[in-house]
């Protein structure tokens, strides 16, 4: 018969990697597994080349005055899709995912990973027309 022990250690707490993005940044792969809290007036967010097992997540932390556009550098990689307003908005081959000023909502979020080839989106927008994906 074998035995589990298992170890925790309560004062030992290890949280997620979060940066305010407030301007137009290209993202490298050592900012993998970071949250993103956007806000700010608009501007575009470039992800790094595909790299398996990249991820970041992006959220809406305040209301913006114009779009904020998240593209990749390579073209058509962004598949998968977001439900908005408790539709689902396919994203299929595409090249940018956007935060639609004037209907994005505190909370709104966007997750993108990576299997070196392709970027993955899942999230969900609040408002309708919130988070549209698109080409450039």
């Amino acid at each position: 018969m074998s035995t589990t022990t298992t170890i925790s250690n309560d004062v030992s707490r290890i949280f997620s990697k979060q940066e305010t993005l407030t301007a137009a940044t290209t993202l490298a792969a050592a900012d993998s597994g970071k949250t993103f809290l956007i806000s700010g007036t608009g501007y575009t967010v470039t992800l790094p080349a595909p790299t398996a097992g990249w991820s970041a997540k992006f959220i809406v932390a305040a209301a913006f005055s114009t779009d904020c556009v998240v593209p990749a550098d390579n073209r058509d990689i962004l598949n998968g899709g977001v439900i908005v307003n408790g539709a689902i908005v396919e994203a299929d081959a595409v090249d940018q995912v956007t935060f639609e000023d004037g209907a994005e909502s505190i909370g709104d979020h966007v997750n993108i990973s990576s299997d070196g080839t392709s970027f993955y989106l899942s999230g969900n927008g609040n408002a309708a027309s919130s988070i549209t994906v698109g080409e450039l």
